[in-house]
């Protein structure tokens, strides 16, 4: 994407704040295969199992919220990707630390768009996901 530095600019500038529950670090687009790539380092403060395993539900909103990072990134921020559907798919625990989650556009349509999205950590496959997003145009006065 030509404006890549100035989109991510403007999403870092203006991230939703549960991004910081999460532990979001860092994002970016690898143009050349299509991913959109998010960084997280979530804290025990997520964690069940005496502060060794992430609480899923964090695990889904990391994946959710990467695959839709990838629909506004696309659309410079005048789409807001309403999530319809999601499947999530918990394959390793998912520890507190470093966790990179990519994800990837299937179809865009005008009105719908399909996507997916895995979570990696030290390596490891932790979860996927698949989603059904409803594209709106933002509301300006709200």
């Amino acid at each position: 994407m030509k404006t890549e530095n100035a989109t991510k600019m403007l999403f870092l500038k203006n991230k939703p704040e549960f991004l910081e529950i999460f532990g979001f670090l860092d994002c970016w687009f690898d143009e050349s295969n299509r991913v959109y790539h998010s960084t997280y380092a979530p804290t025990k403060d997520l964690t069940h199992s005496n502060g060794t395993i992430v609480q899923g539900g964090f695990v889904a909103g990391m994946l959710d919220s990467t695959m839709a990072q990838y629909i506004l990134f696309t659309h410079q921020f005048t789409l807001n990707p309403l999530t319809l559907k999601m499947d999530v798919s918990y394959i390793l625990s998912c520890r507190p630390g470093l966790l990179e989650v990519q994800s990837k556009v299937l179809k865009m349509g005008r009105s719908i768009a399909f996507t997916t999205a895995e979570m990696y950590q030290d390596g490891n496959l932790i979860a996927t996901a698949s989603a059904t997003n409803k594209l709106v145009q933002f509301d300006n006065n709200q």
